[in-house]
């Protein structure tokens, strides 16, 4: 039921399952299928079994492929690890999921050597590929793929300035790919390009295991590059292409847009952020391509919700309806579900949902209730029963399609010797959806922006750095003593106002 490469093996060995873009390298349905049982074996020999964890410090690859498959067969959790981090973030998360084994890829090796305790093995992908290519190794005995076996740990970013690990299993992967295979009509013809990393759900979840499920053609860019995308999309027998509004919005602006027609693009599928309509209009009126927005994230799906192409026009802002094999409501602070056209929390039923946070008993229970997912989106629905977001719970906001938490960046700033206090949240930004604004209060005088700057860098990802920040006498509060926002936001407005 779960073992699709081993079964694509069979029906079409020689179609090409996976390819890498830039190079011609690539791998067959049966050459992936053998490159995972011998690496299967390997691992096995090295001692890893069942739930234990592989941490992966790499971009995207063919090798990547063939670890994820031998870890499905092997019911080995793998752990794509965030290359973005700071080294401190990545041990944080290396001690939290304990792994038996850590791969790493060259183009991160001055961030893998800088590691603190790592764990007893760790491989380069380079052996890794060395290993499962060798000629005349064969591991032939059987396997069995369970559909309760956690398959990914996902590791997002926590409010309390910990990350949290998302359990991802077998049948969430099962139930996902039926979920876009229905709405977009995905069959062994179609083809997509990749420029999701694979620290993200969707990095595998939104079009590549769904296209090995139904035996398509998947192709990997390691880097996001719009020109290449671009060219790649025009040349190719490309169906499918996933993009958050970011990279469409950077695809959109490259010089390359002009001179394409992308005549082949059955659909782009958009989302991880507020999707612009003038972007979506933009890209049928010049293209006549189809843009789906939707709505997914790391503990659900990633295919939740999905707006119809015919719709774009008619409910502009709309993240559309609930997709098949998933239950969805809205609800008020009681739990009781609101009536259409009310704002209260996205909540989430189905196969498609998390069993809950690796060690992590308290979130899972505070996120997950009688089966429903609290997502912590505040959102509400028409009369029509179309969906729109109306903001985040929490102080959660979405910089380039990357979730970005103030409080674990205040966390930080006030760990800082010369910092006293810290106050950060999100304003808009025409670039990346949304930026962060940092308030300080200082405890040495002489420290400025730039001093805070640096010492950052070791300490967050460059992605989570404040896009600006703003050093006061002393934050603004209200008569209760909660910090006062509405002062702050008033204070860059006037600041941005400032010719």
């Amino acid at each position: 039921m779960f073992d699709w490469i081993g079964k694509w093996a069979d029906y079409t060995p020689h179609k090409v399952a996976v390819s890498a873009l830039g190079s011609d390298n690539h791998y067959t349905y049966a050459q992936l299928d053998l490159y995972a049982n011998t690496l299967r074996g390997y691992l096995t020999m090295l001692g890893l079994s069942k739930g234990d964890r592989i941490a992966v410090l790499a971009e995207h690859g063919l090798p990547y492929m063939v670890l994820f498959a031998a870890c499905q067969r092997a019911g080995i959790i793998l752990v794509p690890l965030n290359y973005r981090y700071a080294t401190t973030e990545l041990d944080r998360i290396l001690k939290d999921c304990n792994p038996s084994l850590l791969v790493y890829d060259y183009a991160q090796l001055e961030k893998f050597v800088s590691l603190g305790e790592l764990p007893a093995e760790h491989l380069s992908m380079d052996t890794l590929m060395e290993i499962y290519s060798a000629p005349g190794i064969q591991e032939t005995s059987t396997y069995q793929i369970a559909e309760d076996d956690t398959l990914f740990i996902f590791y997002t970013s926590g409010t309390t300035g910990r990350p949290k690990g998302v359990i991802y299993t077998n049948r969430m992967l099962f139930w996902n790919s039926l979920n876009t295979s229905m709405q977009l009509g995905i069959t062994f013809r179609d083809a997509t390009l990749n420029v999701a990393p694979p620290y993200h759900t969707s990095g595998w979840n939104v079009f590549v295991t769904p296209l090995l499920h139904k035996g398509g053609h998947v192709t990997l860019m390691d880097r996001f590059d719009p020109d290449q995308a671009l060219f790649y999309l025009e040349q190719q027998e490309t169906t499918l292409f996933m993009a958050l509004p970011t990279m469409l919005g950077m695809m959109q602006e490259s010089p390359v847009f002009n001179q394409v027609q992308l005549k082949k693009l059955r659909y782009i599928i958009t989302g991880g952020e507020a999707v612009p309509h003038d972007m979506v209009m933009h890209w049928k009126k010049s293209k006549d391509l189809k843009i789906r927005p939707g709505y997914g994230l790391t503990e659900a799906g990633p295919s939740i919700t999905s707006l119809h192409h015919n719709m774009v026009t008619q409910k502009p802002g709309s993240i559309g309806k609930p997709n098949f094999y998933l239950d969805a409501r809205i609800v008020d602070d009681n739990g009781a579900s609101v009536a259409p056209n009310e704002v209260g929390e996205l909540c989430i039923r189905g196969d498609v949902v998390t069993p809950g946070y690796w060690n992590n008993s308290v979130e899972t229970n505070n996120k997950i209730k009688e089966g429903w997912l609290y997502t912590g989106d505040y959102a509400q629905s028409d009369a029509d029963g179309y969906i729109y977001l109306k903001g985040r719970k929490n102080d959660m906001y979405i910089s380039g399609g990357e979730n970005i938490y103030p409080q674990e960046i205040e966390i930080v700033l006030t760990g800082l010797s010369g910092i006293d206090s810290a106050v950060v949240f999100p304003i808009k930004d025409v670039k990346w959806g949304e930026c962060g604004v940092a308030f300080v209060t200082l405890n040495d005088p002489d420290w400025d922006q730039q001093q805070i700057r640096a010492r950052l860098q070791n300490l967050l990802a460059p992605y989570k750095h404040p896009k600006y920040i703003f050093i006061l006498d002393q934050i603004p509060r209200t008569s209760l003593g909660k910090v006062s926002r509405k002062k702050l936001r008033a204070y860059i407005q006037s600041v941005m106002d400032r010719p």
